[in-house]
């Protein structure tokens, strides 16, 4: 493989990030290899190691660099997560190791998942259950007042206390979905630099 090769399957390889990470990428190995001159090419070449772990270095890091300098919004945590999960899988790595990343990532995810799933559903309970005091009491009313005022009291408290959570559990999914793309990086350094080590 010579220099246009190279640069031209590290193209393809890069094509899920945005343009001008893109761009930046390529003339950073294009300088790479003009610092080098023609003469040491392929030496470069075996430097740097295939494009594939090259991309997927690069996607990691696009990932991770992205998530820290922009403001926390879930959309951009998925998609960082979504960008390490893809640089993994796209890493030349042994059939093993592959298996073992893919299944550390799904349970990691269904773990994870589960619990967020369980934190909303606890939240929406407890706001869902405040409304159904409150309805009650109001059907009360009419029966026996103090009653009707006693679970119209707890309906309130209950719903408030329901709606403050609303942004604390927002806040703490967008925290776990931070940790998760930290976890997803370590774990991609960890199993590119072990395949790095055997080759």
């Amino acid at each position: 493989m010579d220099r246009a090769g190279y640069i031209k399957k590290l193209r393809g390889k890069l094509r899920r990030l945005p343009a001008h990470e893109l761009n930046e990428a390529l003339v950073y190995y294009e300088e790479y290899f003009d610092e080098a001159g023609p003469e040491n090419e392929q030496h470069v070449i075996q430097q740097l190691g295939s494009p594939s772990v090259v991309a997927s270095q690069i996607m990691a890091d696009f990932a991770i660099k992205d998530l820290e300098s922009t403001t926390d919004s879930t959309k951009k945590n998925m998609t960082a997560i979504w960008l390490i999960i893809l640089a993994i899988l796209s890493a030349p790595l042994s059939l093993p190791l592959l298996a073992v990343a893919v299944a550390l990532i799904i349970s990691v995810g269904a773990v994870i998942f589960s619990f967020v799933v369980a934190i909303v559903a606890t939240v929406v309970s407890i706001f869902l259950g405040g409304v159904a005091a409150l309805i009650g009491g109001i059907f009360v009313l009419t029966e026996h007042w103090p009653t009707a005022l006693l679970f119209m009291g707890i309906g309130l408290v209950v719903t408030g206390f329901g709606a403050l959570l609303f942004p604390v559990v927002a806040r703490l999914i967008k925290k776990i979905a931070v940790v998760c793309v930290e976890i997803l990086a370590n774990l991609f350094h960890k199993i590119t630099k072990k395949h790095k080590e055997r080759l």
